[in-house]
């Protein structure tokens, strides 16, 4: 189990800095292409390109970040209320139909990414397949998360509580800390 724990602590460190390093490169491309136009009036012209290519990059591998932390929306509020074992019938299915919708994901981003392995973008000259592939690693991220999240709720005993909670959000926290700061004064 700690070696598990290690692994999932390694890929984690790898995503986010990888995350780090694309958002670090958009920002110096962004930028670089905005001084550019601004001062020598030209640019370069497959930054913007690129930058797009990274951003779909982040916000998918954030996805899978979220949903590791279990930070993706959810109704969760009916669910907590149930006994341990319905709670964990509704976890299992819902998991399942992620799962399944997974798969479709899967499906669809392999097609896409080998029928555009020849088609090249415009600016880069990348193939497009850069920007489908990322589905790929996404779904099968998503899969691997949620497929542990589906063991730990079968065969660990309590699990089901820690994966079945409701996150508020930090408006609703905020708010929540007004109103008592407000009525302690």
């Amino acid at each position: 189990m700690k070696q598990l724990q290690q692994a999932e602590s390694l890929v984690e460190k790898l995503f986010s800095a990888v995350m780090a390093v694309f958002l670090a490169l958009m920002g110096i491309f962004i930028f670089g292409n905005v001084f550019l136009r601004y001062f020598f009036n030209s640019g370069i012209t497959w930054a913007e390109e690129m930058s797009r290519f990274l951003f779909v990059w982040i916000v998918f591998m954030g996805a899978i970040g979220a949903l590791k932390d279990n930070n993706h929306l959810g109704f969760t509020s009916l669910v907590q209320k149930l006994p341990p074992l319905p709670k964990k019938i509704c976890f299992i299915i819902s998991n399942l139909l992620v799962l399944s919708c997974l798969g479709i994901f899967l499906e669809g981003s392999i097609m896409m990414t080998s029928m555009t392995t020849d088609t090249l973008s415009p600016a880069t000259g990348l193939p497009l397949a850069f920007m489908y592939g990322i589905g790929i690693i996404s779904s099968i991220g998503m899969g691997i998360v949620v497929c542990y999240n589906l063991y730990k709720a079968i065969f660990v005993k309590g699990a089901i509580d820690k994966l079945v909670i409701l996150k508020e959000s930090e408006d609703e926290v905020a708010m929540e800390q007004q109103a008592k700061e407000e009525v302690k004064a």
